[in-house]
């Protein structure tokens, strides 16, 4: 049975995403363990300091329960699923949003500890974002708590929406390196590029996520199935499963697969 281009991207964007949690478990995790923390400066210099430990555990409890919304995310989006194992869809999605509110919390702790690397520009984008990631955690349980089914699945929505950023971040970056070689991006993420980019990988996911929620069901099922947004989806899922295999293999890749080879990453 044929899916249509929706659950194709949803699909798609669930398989980059899973590769990403499993690079950064394996690559960010392994390095607790193999002496190696310095590799943490590879990607955003200055990550890691030996004298802040406080602000290492916040940032590395932010990665790990990042993974964790990023696997789980997609599994609370699927009907079929809420509607045959309710109590799996309850346990994981309490799972998702207990892992929401700790990368937000971790996120926001690494800000006031340490400040972002790109300065106020991406304390101001980075710290909005945690704060609007916790914010729609909390909501989307006290709705479903409260049998608010409606405004339970609006504040699900805006939170996979928002859950999906981290990934995100990494794929724009990553398109934008490809494309442009990286114009308007700077080693210290302070460059015309990286300011747009600090809002940019969450901003639009709200756009897009609150024309979901309003939009009447009449609409969507008469809108939908045209040629213009099907090529969008088309183009969308392309783009994603391209630059999943040229991360995977240039960069996500390799780092899992150093942690299993060599005591540090390369």
């Amino acid at each position: 049975m044929s899916m249509s281009p929706p659950y194709v991207l949803l699909f798609a964007a669930w398989i980059s995403a899973f590769v990403f949690g499993v690079y950064i478990i394996v690559f960010y995790g392994g390095a607790l363990f193999t002496g190696g923390m310095q590799d943490w400066n590879q990607v955003l210099p200055q990550l890691y300091e030996e004298a802040s430990r406080p602000a290492t555990f916040a940032i590395g409890a932010h990665f790990f329960a990042g993974a964790v919304v990023l696997l789980l995310g997609p599994l609370q989006l699927i009907p079929g699923l809420r509607a045959r194992t309710p109590a799996l869809h309850r346990t994981t999605g309490q799972i998702y949003v207990f892992a929401a509110l700790g990368a937000g919390l971790g996120g926001l702790a690494y800000l006031v500890l340490r400040g972002a690397v790109g300065g106020f520009a991406m304390d101001a984008g980075f710290g909005g974002y945690g704060t609007l990631v916790m914010l729609a955690a909390v909501n989307t349980v006290r709705h479903a708590r409260a049998r608010r089914f409606a405004l339970h699945r609006a504040w699900a929505i805006r939170l996979f929406a928002l859950g999906i950023g981290s990934w995100l971040y990494r794929i724009d970056y990553g398109i934008w390196l490809k494309l442009v070689g990286g114009i308007g991006h700077t080693h210290t993420f302070d460059g015309p590029f990286d300011h747009v980019m600090n809002f940019a990988f969450y901003v639009p996911n709200l756009i897009i996520a609150e024309w979901i929620i309003r939009a009447p069901r009449s609409r969507m099922t008469v809108q939908t199935p045209n040629r213009i947004f099907r090529a969008m989806l088309i183009v969308a899922i392309c783009m994603v499963l391209v630059s999943t295999v040229l991360f995977t293999h240039s960069y996500w890749g390799p780092h899992i697969v150093a942690r299993f080879v060599a005591p540090r990453g390369v």
